[in-house]
């Protein structure tokens, strides 16, 4: 997928501190109040927005992040999302992904992702992985940044490219683990990047096959996305959909993010198609859309310790992708759960999780050519996702595996259920840069799906036959 890097200038407590801005489809916006300058390089990373090292040593609190960033933007950590979506009613019982493989794939990779998990890990008190895998089935990426003098220059293409995507992996890595510590992780890259499906994505779906074909695991996390409109025909995202079909066949759930800029989306050259689109692989009906929420922060911001209301993500800095696909129709889950479009199509996302700026997650990284190592905030539909692939890992070994779950989840919506299985978001929407979106409402919408999990109550839902 095609985006713009932006360099912004955020006054915060001391001074003024770089933010990188990660938007689908154009500059990224940020508030006015927050903005100071801007330069900006057209460049391509994935579905994330990546803040400033903000931390040298120890990963900062919801306050630390609140107070440096002049009290917009807060931060979290594993504890924070346990209690948010009611993990700890899983792990209190025992539940925590042991049994389960979460795959993840990602272009390039990170060189320095085990030691940044054990740093992760040893900072929040977390066990390290059963098993940690690291796969190179088109062979091992060449870095261009490792190895050269600091500071790095971000305006080399191939260098912010692959920084966006260590950045990229190191979230995948430490938040799929955070959520599901039992779970063993298994981490598959290619050596080029995934760009607007004209390149890269086939890499991508050849390294899924291969995970396919040697049964490397069963929940599938991926951050990676084309706009529908970008390909050339209809017909080449049918053609790319066919691996989806039959991962679900053999018992699969592959996640996707479904966007941070809501229903603004480009074409190849980066210009706005100037009406509601959605992108691909998540408006598959043969995968599980995620899409982004916001959390509600008390003020001054503490650590959560009890569910905190949520909203559509749209924060300013980007909102959460959704709406109803061009290319598939709506699939039997969703019509047979009441669940229609007027013109008969897809809609996306499925579910939803934390993703905003405001209320970003931290990730320990140690490969910044630039900024060095240490502790940064990040937010996306790229940080829901592996999470929701951890939901799953939980899910599946309390009550054993459950294959493409999208239909599963579908028929909570319809029983009594669903409220102690989902917090339904029927707040906000994901209108973003002038084109009209979807307003979150009861039950499923195109701007939140279903909702955000309850963790042990999704556990205990599903495992009613």
């Amino acid at each position: 997928m095609h985006f713009d890097l932006t360099r912004r200038l955020l006054r915060a407590a001391g001074g003024l501190l770089p933010i990188s801005l990660l938007a689908a489809g154009g500059t990224a916006t940020s508030s006015p109040a927050l903005a100071q300058a801007a330069r900006s390089t057209s460049d391509l990373v994935p579905l994330m927005t990546v803040g400033a090292v903000v931390h040298r040593q120890n990963p900062p609190s919801p306050a630390d992040c609140y107070a440096l960033f002049n009290r917009q933007i807060t931060c979290y950590g594993p504890s924070d999302m346990a209690a948010e979506y009611n993990f700890n009613g899983a792990y209190s019982k025992g539940y925590n992904g042991a049994g389960q493989t979460i795959v993840i794939f990602d272009s390039y990779g990170s060189p320095t992702i085990r030691q940044d998990l054990a740093t992760f890990d040893r900072a929040y008190k977390l066990p390290a992985p059963p098993s940690f895998n690291i796969y190179y089935p088109e062979g091992k990426p060449v870095l261009n940044y490792q190895g050269l003098p600091s500071p790095a220059n971000y305006n080399n293409k191939a260098i912010a490219t692959e920084v966006g995507w260590a950045y990229e992996t190191t979230l995948d890595v430490e938040w799929a683990h955070a959520m599901a510590p039992g779970a063993t992780i298994a981490l598959v890259t290619v050596p080029v990047a995934e760009t607007q499906g004209v390149q890269g994505l086939q890499n991508l779906e050849n390294a899924q096959r291969w995970a396919l074909d040697n049964h490397i695991g069963n929940i599938w996390s991926d951050s990676f996305a084309t706009t529908e409109q970008a390909f050339h025909t209809p017909a080449s995202i049918l053609g790319l959909n066919q691996l989806y079909a039959q991962a679900d066949a053999a018992g699969i759930t592959p996640l996707f993010a479904s966007g941070d800029s809501g229903v603004l989306n480009t074409n190849l050259q980066g210009k706005v198609f100037p009406y509601p689109t959605v992108n691909y692989p998540s408006s598959s009906p043969n995968v599980l859309s995620v899409g982004g929420t916001q959390i509600e922060a008390s003020d001054p911001p503490a650590p959560i310790t009890s569910y905190h209301a949520e909203a559509v993500w749209n924060d300013g800095f980007g909102a959460g992708g959704g709406g109803f696909s061009a290319v598939f129709g709506e699939p039997s889950f969703q019509s047979t759960a009441g669940i229609s479009d007027t013109g008969g199509m897809r809609g996306l996302p499925d579910v939803s999780y934390n993703a905003a700026v405001i209320s970003a997650v931290n990730i320990y990284e140690s490969f910044d050519p630039v900024y060095g190592p240490g502790w940064v905030p990040i937010g996306g539909t790229s940080a829901a996702t592996p999470q929701w692939a951890a939901v799953l890992a939980v899910v599946s070994q309390a009550d054993g595996a459950q294959g493409f779950i999208a239909p599963k989840l579908y028929a909570l919506s319809t029983t009594s259920a669903y409220t102690s299985a989902f917090n339904d978001i029927t707040s906000g929407n994901n209108s973003f840069g002038g084109i009209a979106g979807y307003s979150a409402g009861t039950g499923w919408d195109a701007a939140s799906g279903l909702g955000t999990p309850n963790v042990a109550g999704l556990v205990s839902a599903l495992s009613t036959p």
